[in-house]
This record gives C-alpha cells, structure tokens and sequence, in this order.
C-alpha cells in the first residue's frame, strides 16, 4: 500500500498515471487497460475497496475522522509466455484502487490519495491454438461448456477449459480486426515485446502445421511471397506484411532461410516500434 499525501488524482488518467509511478509499471497503453475493466466490476471488489480506505483513514486519522473520496479501479495486467505443454499465453491481472479522501478531524482538513491492490489477481489463460482459432474465425470447433453474463468457458481436447470474460473477447475481436496480434502485444510495453516473438513464432507453427504440403520454415530459401505469406500467418494483416518486408529488404540476403527472414523482419518491426515509443515519449514530455 501506498499513502501518498494531497490529491494526485484528478481523473481516471492521472490515476493510472500513478499507479504506473507507485509500481513501476509502464509502457502499457490506455486502450489495452480499457480491455480488462469488466474485471474491476463487482459487488466484492467494491466492499473490499470500502474497507481499505475506511480502515486506512481510521488508522491514521481517528476513529472520529469523517471523510470524502473519488476512487477508480485499475486493471494492470502482466504477460507471461508458457511453452511447455500446451503453449499459452498468460495474461494475469491485478486491479489497483486509487482513492483521493478529504478528511476531516477536529484538528482540520487533510487531503489524502491511496494506491493499493484490491482483491486477487484474475488469470487468463490463452492457448496458442485457442488464439489460432480465434484469429481463424474458428472457434466453432472448440464446444462451450458454459456461459453467463460475464464469462464463456470453452473445452478444449487435451487441456484444461479455456474461460475468458466476455467483454475482453468482445474488444479483443474488435482490435484484431484493423491490428495484428504482435502489434496488440506491443501495446502491452516492454512485457509486450519480449512475449510477442514466441507467440508469433506459435501461431506461426501451427498456420504450417496445418498446411499442405508443410512448409519447412527452417530449410527453405525465403522468397518475397512466402516472408509475407509467414508473416500474415503470424496475424500481420496484408498490408503491413508487405511493408514490413520492404522495411527490412536491406537485411534479407539472397539464400538465407525463410526462418532466418522472419526473424530479422521482425527484429526489424521490433527495432522500430521500440523507436516510435521512444518519439512519443519525448512528444510528451
């Protein structure tokens, strides 16, 4: 918990804004933490809110003290890639309450503002062919076992039952529709970019996987058409593929592998996603 004194928090930006300086978070864009909101809703996260802010002001106040505050919850959430198994992609949320309190006593007023976490940290648990699926327009093949107003819970042969909230499914189906996987997970900042190749290279693994005949990414000698037909397997749209080949046309030798071609384009979209953070940062600075 942190206890920070005065009001820091003026609206919901500025309350992420410090929950990103109390916990050393950053890079994490507003529209992926707008995705997990659905998860700060609920009668229980609300009571446990209610009793942090109450008994921190009693605490350190008085059990006399009277007092008024504006709170938001924010969902931060951490990437995690499994690739043992059943490869995942592992999205774990922890919601984050900030609370300004005005607090009265009978010595005066003070003006206080309140970081904490609130409740558990909710896992969502993505297998790759889940997310293959799902890109593929073909989660038909996956039966639900159940469904409510918040969660859907599909069965999955070999592994456990996937259950995602549906509101994250909704918008997550909405922004794959104009960007690609690897440039949602870039969103996430640095924890992005460090899971973004794996699980590129997954679903990669199994567009080939299902092809006929197999492509032996590690064999063939790349040519323009495959790199962009690897790359829009990877979720890149056709467009952006295409661009993204001419971008790293100086790196990509005749004779190299197709897998060596993937690798340096993508070192490439890296490198340069990683400098258009960088500008942004000093454009707001």
């Amino acid at each position: 918990m942190k206890l920070l004194l005065g009001r820091q928090a003026t609206n919901r930006k500025e309350a992420i804004d410090k929950v990103f300086q109390v916990t050393g978070v950053d890079g994490i864009s507003e529209d992926i933490i707008d995705m997990f909101t659905s998860i700060t809703s609920g009668d229980k996260i609300n009571n446990e809110a209610e009793k942090i802010i109450s008994s921190t002001i009693r605490n350190r106040y008085g059990g006399k003290s009277t007092w008024r505050v504006e709170r938001w919850f924010i969902p931060i959430p951490t990437l995690h890639y499994e690739g043992k198994d059943t490869p995942r992609l592992i999205i774990e949320v922890k919601v984050c309450i900030v609370a300004t309190a005005e607090v009265k006593t009978q010595q005066g007023s003070h003006s206080i503002t309140l970081v904490e976490a609130v409740g558990k940290p909710e896992i969502l648990a993505i297998p790759m062919v889940f997310l293959h699926a799902f890109l593929e327009k073909d989660l038909g093949r996956f039966a639900v076992i159940a469904r409510d107003a918040a969660h859907t819970q599909w069965e999955l042969p070999g592994t456990k039952p996937v259950q995602l909230p549906n509101d994250f499914v909704g918008k997550l189906t909405a922004v794959l529709k104009w960007q690609s996987v690897v440039d949602w997970l870039l969103e996430f900042g640095h924890q992005g970019r460090c899971v973004a190749p794996l699980v590129a290279g997954s679903l990669l693994g199994l567009a080939f996987q299902e092809s006929t005949p197999p492509v032996l990414v590690s064999n063939q000698e790349w040519t323009t058409d495959d790199l962009v037909n690897a790359l829009e397997s990877m979720a890149f749209r056709h467009g952006e593929a295409g661009e993204m080949v001419s971008r790293a046309a100086s790196r990509l030798k005749a004779g190299i592998t197709l897998e060596e071609a993937i690798r340096l384009t993508l070192q490439v979209q890296e490198i340069e996603q990683n400098h258009k953070s960088e500008r942004e940062e000093i454009n707001g600075s």
